[in-house]
């Protein structure tokens, strides 16, 4: 991903987990970054949660490699917290060295949902990664990060287990022509220098959809229209059978239970980035590149 393009919005925040990101998923992170023109705003929480749990004289933790339970000290709990946010720091500093992001690295201390949610502002970005093996990442709850961001006026980026950049088409799932995820996908693969593939519901969407696409710098020959029933998560799945995608770029819903996990399900189910943008009449964080 060596080309950006200019972006109305401001940062990509990416929520380390408690030291809890593995290095894939901090260059996906920096890598669209990159790709958004975005500077990377990376936090690590220090959950207050496991720090006053610590305080709690009745509080054990077991020890590997004796399998010994051990009682709880908050001061070498914080410690350790401090060292995991200082290992943290230095991966990520050396998967940024000579990429040319803009980075801050913010370590808070507090509920961690609560955190990100007060961090995130309009025309901002909040990745949420997909659990992988960590346990550390399955035990923070991605639920919660869910209903964070959800919660948080941000763009959501998901990102599937074990992702795996790629060259394909951005693909768009809009419900009408002025539908904010179309510019998007637009302006994305026009600096990404890869194709559009629209899904559309109907001959008179299509139509409107190809010619706002030209408007918006994309050729006829970059734009391929695949039929699909609706956009609910089955039939984008089915729309998509066969296609070679990069990213697929969808409106955002308004909130965690009205995705009912339709987006997440779509990401793991192709491997791919699920980009969750604002409606075009929603005014929030619509355009999330902008040439």
């Amino acid at each position: 991903m060596s080309t950006t393009t200019r972006s109305v919005n401001r940062r990509l925040i990416f929520d380390l987990c408690h030291g809890a990101a593995d290095a894939e998923t901090m260059r996906a992170a920096v890598e669209f970054a990159q790709l958004l023109g975005l500077d990377l705003h990376c936090l690590f929480i220090e959950d207050e949660a496991v720090l006053a749990l610590a305080e709690l004289p009745f509080a054990r933790e077991i020890r590997l490699p004796t399998h010994e339970w051990n009682a709880l000290n908050a001061e070498t709990i914080a410690r350790e917290l401090r060292q995991a946010a200082s290992q943290t720091r230095r991966l990520l500093d050396e998967i940024l060295r000579g990429v040319g992001v803009a980075s801050e690295f913010e370590v808070l201390r507090g509920d961690p949902a609560a955190c990100i949610a007060t961090v995130c502002q309009t025309g901002d970005i909040v990745i949420v990664a997909e659990p992988g093996p960590s346990i550390a990442r399955a035990v923070y709850g991605v639920t919660r990060l869910h209903t964070a961001a959800y919660a948080s006026a941000a763009s959501i980026l998901l990102l599937p287990a074990h992702n795996k950049p790629r060259r394909g088409h951005v693909v768009a799932v809009p419900t009408d022509a002025v539908d904010g995820s179309l510019e998007v996908a637009c302006r994305i693969a026009t600096a990404a220098n890869e194709d559009v593939a629209v899904l559309a519901s109907n001959d008179g969407l299509a139509k409107r959809v190809r010619e706002r696409a030209r408007i918006l710098g994309l050729s006829p020959e970059r734009i391929t229209l695949l039929p699909i029933h609706s956009t609910r998560a089955d039939d984008v799945l089915v729309a998509l059978a066969g296609l070679h995608e990069r990213l697929i770029v969808m409106t955002r819903p308004a909130t965690a239970s009205d995705d009912a996990s339709g987006a997440s399900r779509i990401s793991a189910a192709r491997g791919v980035p699920v980009l969750l943008v604002e409606s075009a009449n929603g005014g929030a964080a619509a355009s999330s590149a902008n040439s």
